[in-house]
C-alpha cells in the first residue's frame, strides 16, 4: 500500500511542482514562430497579424544601445539579425529590434564597460537565445519596417 502510494505522489508531484502541462505551455508560447515569419509579418505593415504568444527567437546580436542606464528603470537594445541563402547568389537578411527592460537586464548592455571582464554582458556578433513578446512594429532610418520584441528572459548561446 505504502508503495502503490509513493507511486501514486512520484506520478503526480512533477504537476505540482511544475503546474503546466504541454498544452499549457503551447498555449502560452509559440514555438514555431522565426525571426523570419516575423520579418514578414513586419514587411505587410499588418502589426494584428504580430503572435500574441511569447515567442523562442534567436539571432546574432548586430547592434546594441542603452536607452535608460537607470539600474531601476533600465532599457537596453540589441538588434538580432539572422539570414539565409536562396539559392547560391543570394542572402536574405531578417531583423528584429529585442528591447531588455527591466534591472535584471543591465548587466547585459553595461552603460560604460568595466575593466574586468562581466560574463553577463552580450557584445556584439554574439548569438543569443530569448524568450520575448512581440509589442510592435519600427520603421529604421533606411525605410526598412523590423518587428520590435521586449524580452523576458534571454541567453547566450555561443
Amino acid at each position: 500500500m505504502v508503495r502503490k502510494i509513493l507511486a501514486l505522489l512520484f506520478l503526480c508531484i512533477p504537476c505540482f511542482i511544475f503546474g503546466q502541462s504541454v498544452e499549457d505551455l503551447n498555449a502560452i508560447i509559440d514555438f514555431a514562430t522565426t525571426l523570419r515569419e516575423l520579418d514578414q509579418i513586419a514587411q505587410s505593415g499588418n502589426q494584428d497579424a504580430l503572435p500574441s504568444k511569447f515567442v523562442i527567437i534567436d539571432g546574432v546580436v548586430s547592434a546594441r544601445e542603452v536607452l535608460n542606464p537607470d539600474t531601476a528603470d533600465y532599457v537596453g537594445q540589441l538588434n538580432l539579425v539572422s539570414g539565409e541563402w536562396i539559392g547560391v547568389e543570394r542572402v536574405v537578411r531578417y531583423e528584429c529590434i529585442l528591447l531588455l527592460v527591466g534591472p535584471e537586464f543591465a548587466s547585459a548592455i553595461p552603460a560604460r564597460r568595466s575593466r574586468s571582464a562581466n560574463p553577463n554582458e552580450i557584445e556584439l556578433n554574439t548569438r543569443v537565445l530569448a524568450v520575448a513578446e512581440a509589442i510592435g512594429l519600427y520603421q529604421l532610418e533606411d525605410g526598412t519596417i523590423v518587428p520590435v520584441l521586449q524580452a523576458h528572459h534571454i541567453r547566450k548561446i555561443q
